[in-house]
């Protein structure tokens, strides 16, 4: 892991090593955000986070797609054996849609909405 975090510049660093709480990346296109977030991915896993407690929102399904895709290819690079798909890697609608079918209930509904 720590061959690939060297190969990052400050800022890209920063986050990959950022030992508590949320965090948002706001950068231009092509300035290394996905891979910054894959390699926050490997960080938790390695530190002993399960996969269903990493929570990924993007903007678009595209970018989800490529958020997931990059992870894959980052936890294979180094030899991982992590299921991506156990991660919430969503879009804020899909992300709303995922709370609105779980917690229905406590929002006061009788049956899970239907978008």
């Amino acid at each position: 892991m720590q061959k690939y975090i060297s190969q990052l510049n400050e800022a890209q660093r920063e986050p990959v090593l950022q030992k508590d709480g949320p965090m948002i990346i706001i950068a231009g296109a092509g300035s290394g955000k996905t891979t910054v977030l894959a390699l926050r991915v490997a960080e938790l896993l390695q530190e002993g986070v399960k996969p269903s407690d990493i929570l990924l929102i993007t903007f678009t399904n595209k970018g989800a797609q490529e958020m997931r895709e990059k992870i894959a290819y980052w936890l294979k690079e180094m030899d991982m054996d992590t299921d991506v798909s156990k991660m919430d890697i969503l879009t804020f609608n899909a992300w709303g849609d995922k709370v609105l079918q779980q917690e229905f209930k406590v929002l006061g509904y009788a049956e899970a909405p239907k978008l």
